[in-house]
């Protein structure tokens, strides 16, 4: 199967380079939610959903390429995972250090949605309180290139205890990381029937946190984390800045990203305040760097809805998230579209690749999968972004 061609990027130490790397209507109408991997050898692959209608629309699959030159050329898309009848997988996959065991952790979600085929868009989106998630381990002996078939985290083990009237769980797989100790520690944001109240409709969202200490075959039930805001926590991540010293942010609609942190891995967590990030209510995604400085990428701006996702920007903190640098443009768009839902990993030789989803809101709506490569050199110094016009980047790049 071919679903399209993805022409060579380029990266240019000390610059920002970014791309169009599939558009939008090329074997799906939307390509969202980038993530990396990479293998041992080298080559990174990246995984995203591909999808028509709306994110919850039941004929999701995902869709990987592979990179073999630290993301220069790239493989034609293929279709990684499928699941119609049972739901939509989404999840993140970690490689033990000094291991060739990895973990993979989907989240398999039954929504139900109505759909116009005729006009493409969603005629009634998903009741989030009648939706039905199952989260899936998967283990891996060779690196990440074979998983076996999984067993089932039960979702109790998750919610401690707590269960959604008729469905049990909704929620995601929102963080996997190992610690330097050895733990695992993966993070589950979840719909709260505590907090929540169904006959309003009000969602209210809380992060769970499960810890291993034996490479995932035994879980145990670290802290929450909450937020005193609309809807609650949602979408956390967290970077170790010393051992055992977590700090982590968050997607609220307090018009920041929130952040807390933890002492003890991941145990315990102090209450959550807003963090000196504006924001809207937007995924960021936070790395720590190979120089120990964290990396965040967010839409920033201060907003307590959906909306304006841009611009698109990075922002380093060298103390461990106390303070943040000066905020560095990547791009930028108007009105209802969106620069959001990405991916980010640094890579051995320095360069930082960032998958972007990138929504037109035209009708039929449409995602195209954007990248940009840059490093640490430009955060820190840097040049003036320059973003291409649309259909214009592959010709400036041959």
């Amino acid at each position: 199967m071919k679903i399209g061609t993805i022409a060579p990027l380029s990266y240019t130490p000390g610059q920002l380079e970014y791309f169009q790397f599939l558009r939008g209507g090329v074997g799906a109408d939307y390509h969202q939610g980038p993530r990396f991997y990479r293998f041992p050898e080298g080559t990174v692959r990246m995984t995203w959903e591909a999808y028509d209608f709306d994110e919850c629309s039941p004929n999701s699959v995902t869709l990987y390429s592979d990179s073999p030159n630290r993301g220069i050329t790239w493989s034609a898309p293929q279709v990684c995972m499928a699941d119609i009848a049972g739901g939509v997988f989404s999840g993140p996959a970690l490689r033990l250090r000094g291991s060739m065991t990895a973990l993979m952790l989907l989240a398999r979600t039954r929504h139900a949605i109505v759909v116009d085929e005729k006009r493409r868009v969603a005629t009634a989106g998903s009741d989030y309180f009648q939706a039905s998630t199952r989260i899936v381990l998967r283990r891996s002996a060779d690196g990440g290139r074979t998983f076996d078939p999984g067993s089932e985290i039960p979702y109790r083990e998750i919610t401690g205890g707590k269960s959604l009237p008729g469905v049990g769980f909704y929620g995601a797989v929102d963080d996997l990381l190992q610690l330097q100790s050895g733990r695992v520690l993966a993070a589950f944001m979840y719909l709260d029937p505590e907090r929540s109240d169904p006959a309003r409709g009000l969602q209210h969202y809380t992060v769970a946190c499960l810890l291993s200490d034996d490479e995932g075959r035994t879980w145990q039930r670290g802290g929450e984390i909450t937020a005193r805001t609309p809807r609650g926590a949602m979408e956390v991540q967290i970077a170790e800045t010393a051992p055992d010293s977590l700090f982590c942010l968050f997607r609220t609609k307090g018009g920041y990203l929130y952040q807390t942190a933890s002492l003890d891995g991941g145990r315990t967590w102090i209450p959550s305040a807003p963090s000196p990030l504006p924001s809207p209510e937007s995924m960021a995604r936070m790395i720590r760097l190979a120089s120990g400085s964290l990396l965040v990428v967010w839409n920033n701006v201060s907003s307590v809805t959906q909306q304006p996702r841009h611009p698109l920007a990075a922002v380093l903190s060298r103390d461990g998230g106390r303070t943040w640098g000066q905020p560095k443009m990547i791009a930028d768009e108007t009105g209802l579209h969106q620069l959001s839902n990405h991916g980010l990993i640094q890579l051995d030789n320095g360069c930082i690749l960032l998958g972007i989803s990138h929504y037109r809101h035209v009708r039929p709506m449409t995602s195209d999968l954007d990248v940009a490569l840059f490093d640490e050199a430009w955060l820190l110094e840097g040049h003036d972004p320059l973003r291409p016009e649309p259909g214009q980047e592959r010709e400036d790049k041959r």
